[in-house]
């Protein structure tokens, strides 16, 4: 890693080049790669700056948009490309300017939910705008209740699609955020393992969303559970805003499991069963990462998050 980080951050046309082929591959498996570009971008924007990250950001985005202009249309394709580049890039600038992971982590998430807050009130009804996009899903649609029928779970299409389109908004933030915090730990991975070898290590170990946004978390619950007592029906902006926030609270509880680690408290073994718990009791990682912003739990082993070296 170390030599492809030195190679690629020496010159911005090699950085061009190499965010060209990262946004060909990551092409392929859209959403789920698209941090491979930006983290890349991230890299040379710690290393080299704004002006060679933003050659990186070019490669990249030519690239996507020539991939999907084919399938989606050019406009299409541009935001799409905009929206894989743009986000990490900010999160990548923020973090030069900063200096700390954790400060970024708390900005980013703040910055997803008021995206979503902002698609409430710019489109009024979110959900219906979506609705009658589900037309155009509906073979799949259909598939899907008739495998939920078979599980003895009956759901019609419509059911699904509205429940679908419910939780449309909700996701896309997270997705956005999640490939931006991504980004930013392959690009400080790889910095680190150019410049300062730990450094990403530490930073990990250190992520928490304070109170601040723990606060916000509970005022988010308390207002989903007053709607749904006051009107028999909850509040869609703050369940969506829960939602986001408490996925953040899956990050922060990976890094709390990661610190105690590092100290020395806890092995390998429960590491690893909190990366299983994400699949099989994702409540219980929110509940752990929710409750390190009020106790602390890196603190409270003498060492502070991060102060343990490597």
């Amino acid at each position: 890693m170390k030599a492809f980080a030195e190679w690629v951050t020496a010159r911005p046309a090699r950085g061009f080049l190499a965010g060209a082929g990262a946004g060909l591959l990551a092409a392929l498996a859209l959403p789920l790669a698209a941090w491979l570009p930006a983290g890349l971008m991230v890299l040379v924007l710690l290393a080299s700056g704004p002006r060679a990250a933003a050659f990186v950001a070019l490669g990249a985005a030519l690239s996507i948009t020539w991939t999907f202009q084919p399938v989606i249309g050019l406009a299409a394709a541009l935001v799409l490309a905009a929206v894989v580049v743009v986000p990490p890039f900010v999160a990548g600038s923020l973090l030069e300017s900063s200096r700390s992971l954790g400060f970024v982590f708390q900005a980013a998430t703040i910055a997803a939910c008021g995206l979503v807050l902002l698609a409430y009130l710019v489109l009024g009804d979110p959900i219906g705008v979506l609705m009658p996009l589900m037309d155009h899903v509906r073979p799949a649609l259909e598939r899907t209740a008739q495998a939920l029928g078979e599980m003895g779970v009956p759901r019609t299409p419509e059911e699904i699609g509205e429940a679908t389109a419910r939780v449309a908004w909700a996701t896309a933030a997270w997705i956005l955020l999640l490939q931006a915090m991504l980004a930013l730990f392959a690009g400080l991975g790889a910095f680190g393992a150019m410049r300062e070898p730990g450094l990403f290590g530490r930073e990990f170990r250190s992520l928490q969303l304070g109170r601040f946004v723990g606060g916000a978390a509970l005022a988010a619950l308390a207002i989903g559970l007053a709607a749904q007592l006051l009107t028999g029906r909850s509040w869609a902006p703050a369940d969506d805003v829960l939602y986001v926030l408490a996925c953040s609270f899956v990050l922060q509880a990976l890094a709390v499991v990661h610190g105690l680690k590092q100290a020395g408290v806890i092995g390998g073994v429960p590491v690893a069963l909190t990366y299983v718990a994400i699949v099989l009791l994702p409540m219980a990682v929110v509940g752990l990462g929710f409750a390190d912003t009020w106790l602390r739990f890196r603190e409270r082993v003498g060492k502070g998050p991060g102060a343990a070296k490597g």
